[in-house]
């Protein structure tokens, strides 16, 4: 498969307190002249090159990498998938990157890189060799994208911003006015 870095699209929003900076790039290499099907148990193993170097920026939080094999077959039921990465840049290795995931409707290998093996990423290629271990029935895969997101905590938006202030404001303006009890001693 391949990828063209300049058709990468980025999305944006927020979820449980984290903001997400989402890129995604559909693949070309696989669609309905040449998909195949799959059952639980297989291994699909995949190069992907892309036209250029690319770069993966570090994140506060963590990066989520996703390559996603969609298609038709899948009854809506979980799947589930393990998965190994390997980033490559100019034929050499630089980074790896394993786990299992589940999802619903499509195959995604999903990896998680957390601080402090969050740095920037540039690749040039991958390979993902993905094995389903949760698949109920066959299903046809056509088509393919490799995403990612940058996660990091939720900035509150410029209106939040302002209340938030006016409230502080509020808060002190009312502890200056408040009468001071005193007690008598008795």
């Amino acid at each position: 498969m391949t990828g063209t870095t300049a058709n990468f699209s980025n999305s944006q929003f927020n979820s449980s307190g984290l903001h997400f900076n989402s890129f995604n790039l559909a693949l070309d290499g696989l669609d309905s002249s040449n998909a195949f099907a799959v059952a639980q148990g297989d291994v699909i193993n995949t190069t992907v090159t892309l036209d250029q170097l690319y770069a993966i920026g570090a994140s506060h939080v963590r990066a989520d990498v996703l390559q996603f094999f969609l298609g038709t077959g899948f009854l809506g039921d979980g799947t589930g998938v393990t998965s190994t990465f390997n980033f490559f840049n100019a034929g050499s290795m630089v980074s790896t990157l394993s786990s299992s995931s589940t999802t619903s409707g499509a195959l995604a290998s999903f990896g998680i890189f957390f601080p402090p093996a969050n740095v920037p990423l540039t690749f040039d290629s991958f390979t993902n060799d993905v094995t389903i271990t949760t698949l109920s029935a066959p299903a046809t895969l056509d088509r393919s994208i490799f995403s990612y997101s940058l996660v990091s905590n939720a900035v509150p938006e410029p209106a939040s911003w302002a209340l938030m202030i006016a409230g502080f404001g509020l808060t002190g303006w009312a502890m200056r006015r408040r009468t001071k009890i005193r007690f008598a001693s008795v």
